[in-house]
């Protein structure tokens, strides 16, 4: 890894340390509204997380701070692409290949879907911005984008804040793996993220289920 790399990665990191709770909304807040970071938001977490564990930040701060900061930022990238984005495909889309045709299907797709897509797409890193862009873009209901991506933010903060906060003593040599391989930050999301679906879908199929046996037992009573 170049020096000059690690130097600006150990500035971002001694920056959040030093500011905590104003850094974090504001490396939250910037890379949210689409201004890429070496370092991604996911590890700030991980740094108040870790911070939490020390004394030295309240958990309940930071996860407001990352859900408020997070949303803010989504939401000015949201508009953004909802203004620009239509322009842009109309003008290149046929460079890329999106036909008005293409285009209409997946802005179909993804108003059907809005909601689990974006719960679940800006969980996975390197995802947030690009689900992000295309619910602006696709003129996505905002009223249906804001909760979702704040539900959303709400999951991110308490995986990697609570990561930062169990690793305790151990925080500085994750800290360094995490930083020299962002593979392990995405493994670590997507793992979470698999967790997490896979809860979902069973309380869904649970709740099958009990609506199932409570349809055959009223069917049975009127029979």
């Amino acid at each position: 890894m170049p020096e000059w790399f690690e130097a600006l990665q150990s500035g971002l990191i001694d920056f959040l340390q030093a500011n905590q709770y104003i850094g974090l909304a504001l490396y939250v807040g910037i890379e949210e509204a689409g201004v890429p970071f070496p370092i991604p938001a996911d590890t700030a977490i991980v740094i108040m997380g870790y911070q939490v564990y020390r004394g030295q930040a309240n958990p309940f701060a930071v996860v407001a701070i990352v859900v408020s900061a997070a949303t803010l930022g989504a939401s000015i990238l949201y508009w953004a692409s909802r203004l620009i984005g239509p322009r842009l495909i109309r003008r290149f889309g046929r460079f890329l290949h999106i036909t008005p045709e293409r285009q209409q299907r997946a802005e179909y797709w993804f108003r059907r879907y809005q909601v689990p897509a974006v719960v679940i797409g800006r969980l996975i890193p390197g995802f947030r911005v690009v689900i992000t862009m295309v619910a602006g873009t696709a003129r996505g209901n905002f009223l249906l984008f804001l909760p979702s991506a704040a539900f959303s933010a709400l999951i991110w903060a308490l995986i990697f804040m609570t990561l930062g906060w169990v690793l305790g003593e151990e925080y500085e040599r994750f800290r360094h793996a995490l930083v020299s391989d962002p593979k392990l930050s995405v493994a670590i999301a997507l793992g979470l993220l698999a967790l997490i679906v896979g809860v979902i879908a069973f309380v869904m199929r649970v709740r099958r289920k009990k609506a199932a046996r409570t349809t055959t037992k009223v069917e049975s009573e009127l029979g």
